[in-house]
């Protein structure tokens, strides 16, 4: 059940833009406390809490919205986008011997990320809202899990190395998750110019 957009004010949409305004925290706490880089997990792991929480909680109270099927998914890209980057200057994403692949990583998931929005502004101009999809879900939980585990918050290398793991994963699934979005926006954009 999908309320009017007009009435998008809601708990789940609140917690939305409370998650979009914990990334710039998020970044401030990692480059100026870099002695308490645990400080900038615990504000990730918070913004990634309300991630799942908006979404139970939309469907529990029936507050799916328009403005949440956007920016829902909005905040999770940028909330990730924002983690990589920081990762990727660190140079966490991968192995020391594959240290490139810190910004190629980086720049796979940004150029990805732009076509989807371009994507989603033109299926939003013809009237079409497409939802994130279960492959973009698992690409998230991917993510979320691979830099906990590479995150500079302990020197368990066993550790990192499984988390290099994970975020490849993570990009292979996202990738999947952009051919599935595509492939689905095309046919609800063809039902949408037959009726």
């Amino acid at each position: 059940m999908e309320n009017d957009t007009k009435n998008w004010v809601n708990i789940p949409n609140c917690l939305t833009i409370f998650r979009l305004l914990l990334i710039p925290v998020f970044l401030i706490v990692y480059y100026q406390l870099p002695e308490k880089r645990y400080v900038s997990l615990i504000v990730f792991a918070t913004a990634s809490f309300t991630d799942m929480l908006d979404g139970y909680l939309a469907r529990k109270w029936h507050q799916i919205t328009s403005f949440g099927k956007l920016c829902d998914p909005l905040a999770d890209k940028v909330m990730v986008l924002s983690l990589l980057f920081c990762m990727a200057d660190g140079g966490y994403l991968a192995e020391e011997k594959y240290a490139s692949l810190n910004w190629v990583i980086l720049l796979v998931m940004l150029l990805k990320e732009l076509l989807m929005m371009c994507g989603a502004l033109f299926m939003l101009k013809s009237g079409v809202v497409v939802q994130a999809n279960l492959f973009g879900k698992a690409a998230t939980v991917l993510f979320v899990t691979g830099i906990i585990l590479v995150f500079p918050w302990h020197s368990l290398e066993g550790t990192r190395t499984v988390g290099h793991y994970v975020i490849f994963a993570a990009v292979c699934m996202s990738l999947l998750a952009m051919v599935v979005y595509t492939i689905s926006s095309v046919k609800k954009l063809k039902t949408a110019k037959m009726n």
